[in-house]
């Protein structure tokens, strides 16, 4: 079923004597579901009493109103007894500072953080609560989701990003657990950090930036942690009650953050690791709030590398954004009307299913206060619940709830282990955000379907779906990408690699014979020459593509003996080659052009026909051809979207128009029984087309 509702109950609020007309007013805006929090601490106050009680009278409303219910648990507002002579198990940062409870922005009953769930203790503490209140739903049908984990990271990480958590004597222990596991022997261990150690009681996980390989290790740890977290929630939900389906959300793609500066290594949430343990998956996105001007593409960009996370489970929404956000005193920007429409547009050409409005009434109390709400303070509708009722028409059509996304044939290959790298040598993970975002954005200024292929998926890259993969700043290949990136070349694929790729090995070491550069582009290292703050380095295109606009790139550039040379730098070093290696392409450009694009305050054509230059500019294999209007010319990333889903009967084609103006898109099929369709979009708006197969 399509999700389509708002986050209501986050105790104490709303007050309850406007629990009954509330959530009647959702049924009339047309939502189908809503979501209530069960607070640990609201519901535990007394180590083994649980009470139920608000929420069993609010769910009652909820399903007399004809609304499903979404509980979300949350754990991370303990109750105070659980801190009781456990000081040692409180998380602590790299300095040595330990986190005791208070109340943060989004939960008013305090108890936050808790404690580290490294602490077997806590951790069944933890497991405990869940089981009792998915226990405690389990026959009540109105229930049909238990979400486990809210907006998953190490949670204190939001309010201490400039530190590192965490040092706990229990999370050292379950690290040297895991070092064990990987390398064996204390020996090896050696032999790749570059240790002396004599025992494992000697290894500590490292508290500042210097090498980079145990800090690898550390960030990679603390990857797998999570996901060893998550596998505990799921499992507790799961015995309380098989039959529900189990869900988690992030707050933001931890590869792209919020305004495209990373996150995975720094909060460490990994969508692709924590993905894998629930039924379904989810977003939380605030737009207007944290997204800046961008904020129409940047949540899409979201949405698709969420959808691509999912990897074919059902994701959806769980929060978006309803009210102004909380960037200062009195709340800030509000959504529009349009805002509303196109974000749910967003998600739906992602292949999502539906969106939960975060929240429907205003904050009362606490830092939050008064943002967020999709109503006034009253209950009473505004320009952003009227536009979402209008897009609950849209979103309740059975034609949605069936549908899937079929994956686009061009690819930008999203590796963890050089997002980490980045981070571990310099915190540098906005290099990595920024590169991936600037291929995307030159995809979409171009009315190009195009989606993310991830490292732990790299084996489907032979099933020949893709027809073209992006390189942005790939520093780590490790030997069996090496292997399977050659493979999908001599298919026939198009691979095309910004500068330094597989630089680096997995391990954090200078691969000095630069196997990737080599047996991939049968180029060899000469030198990297790191560019002053802000420069630019120019490239021209080799006499016989004279009519091909200047390129330009950031931060570096790599130098190489090189085989075919399509185009050179300023001095004369080659800067473009490609190579032929069966019937594919291996393209690779010695700088970085897609962060470039993406930190351009002007339009750079250039740079976006070298990044689309040898992508399918279709999309998709039923496509010959996409023809659309031209984008705004404006600093802002405005321009038209389509995506292709289907049913077992129909394709569904779904175009969304982030522009103030109306716009044309016209798609030409490979098949001539299918007519060409000439979709009119209106301005910040979205349609559906839907072709019969038959």
């Amino acid at each position: 079923m399509m999700y389509y509702g708002a986050q209501y109950y986050r105790p104490p609020f709303p007050n309850e004597e406007v629990w009954k007309r509330d959530i009647l007013h959702m049924k009339e805006l047309g939502f189908t579901c809503v979501k209530h929090w069960a607070m640990w601490n609201w519901i535990e106050k007394e180590p083994g009493k649980f009470d139920f009680s608000e929420l069993d009278k609010l769910i009652r409303i909820s399903k007399e109103a004809g609304l499903s219910v979404i509980i979300n648990t949350i754990p991370e507002g303990a109750p105070y007894w659980v801190y009781e002579g456990k000081e040692n198990a409180l998380y602590e940062t790299a300095d040595g500072l330990k986190i005791k409870p208070g109340g943060p922005a989004n939960i008013p009953s305090g108890g936050w953080p808790g404690l580290c769930m490294d602490n077997p203790e806590f951790a069944g503490l933890v497991a405990r609560f869940i089981r009792e209140t998915a226990r405690h739903y389990r026959d009540e049908n109105a229930v049909e989701i238990i979400d486990v984990w809210n907006e998953p990271h190490l949670e204190p990480m939001y309010d201490y990003r400039s530190n590192i958590l965490c040092y706990c004597e229990y999370s050292k222990e379950e690290f040297r657990k895991w070092l064990k596991n990987k390398y064996q022997t204390i020996e090896e261990l050696n032999k790749k950090w570059i240790r002396t150690y004599q025992n494992w009681d000697q290894v500590t996980p490292p508290l500042r930036f210097g090498t980079w390989t145990d800090m690898n290790d550390w960030r990679m740890f603390w990857l797998d942690n999570l996901r060893r977290w998550m596998k505990i929630r799921v499992t507790a939900a799961k015995e309380g009650a098989p039959e529900k389906k189990v869900q988690s959300h992030v707050a933001y793609s931890g590869i792209l953050g919020n305004r495209i500066v990373g996150g995975l290594a720094n909060e460490l949430g990994d969508e692709f690791l924590l993905a894998r343990e629930v039924d379904y998956f989810g977003l939380s996105s605030f737009p207007k709030w944290l997204m800046g001007e961008e904020n129409a593409y940047r949540h899409l960009i979201h949405n698709e590398m969420i959808a691509e996370a999912a990897h074919g489970k059902l994701f959806y929404q769980v929060e978006l954004q309803g009210g102004g956000g909380k960037p200062g005193l009195l709340g800030g920007e509000v959504p529009t009307a349009e805002d509303v429409r196109i974000w749910n547009w967003n998600t739906v050409a992602a292949g999502g299913k539906g969106s939960v409005y975060w929240q429907y009434a205003p904050e009362p109390a606490g830092i939050e206060s008064p943002g967020f709400g999709l109503t006034g303070f009253r209950g009473e509708d505004t320009a952003r619940s009227l536009s979402a009722k209008h897009m609950a028409v849209q979103l309740n059509q059975q034609i949605l709830d069936k549908a899937v996304r079929i994956p686009a044939v061009n690819g930008i290959y999203v590796s963890r282990k050089s997002d980490v790298l980045c981070y571990s040598a310099d915190r540098s993970e906005e290099m990595y955000a920024g590169g991936l975002s600037g291929v995307f954005k030159a995809a979409y200024m171009s009315g190009i379907p195009i989606r993310f292929v991830h490292e732990d998926h790299i084996e489907e890259l032979l099933n020949g779906h893709i027809r073209f993969l992006y390189l942005p700043m790939t520093l780590v290949v490790s030997d069996k990408e090496r292997k399977i990136l050659y493979q999908y070349v001599k298919n026939g694929g198009t691979l095309v690699s910004e500068a330094c790729p597989g630089l680096y090995r997995p391990d954090g070491l200078l691969d000095q014979e630069a196997h990737a550069l080599n047996e991939l582009f049968g180029a060899e290292h000469k030198e990297i020459q790191a560019l002053k703050k802000d420069q630019q380095v120019t490239i021209h295109w080799k006499t016989d593509l004279k009519e091909e606009k200047d390129i330009h790139g950031m931060f570096y550039r790599q130098l190489i003996i090189p085989g075919q040379v399509l185009a050179e730098f300023e001095d004369g070093e080659p800067a473009v080659i490609s190579r032929k290696i069966g019937s594919g392409q291996a393209v690779w450009i010695g700088t970085y052009v897609s962060y470039q694009y993406e930190h351009t305050d002007y339009e750079d054509w250039g740079n976006r026909k070298f990044l689309t230059k040898w992508m399918d500019h279709a999309g998709y294999p039923l496509w010959k051809r996409i023809s659309l209007d031209q984008v705004e010319k404006t600093k802002i990333a405005l321009a038209p979207l389509i995506r292709l889903l289907e049913t077992d009967e129909e394709y569904v084609i779904c175009g969304v128009n982030h522009q103030p103006h109306n716009c044309n898109i016209l798609v030409e099929w490979e098949n001539d029984k299918y007519p060409a369709v000439n979709l009119m979009i209106p301005a910040e708006d979205g349609v559906l087309y839907r072709v019969n197969k038959e």
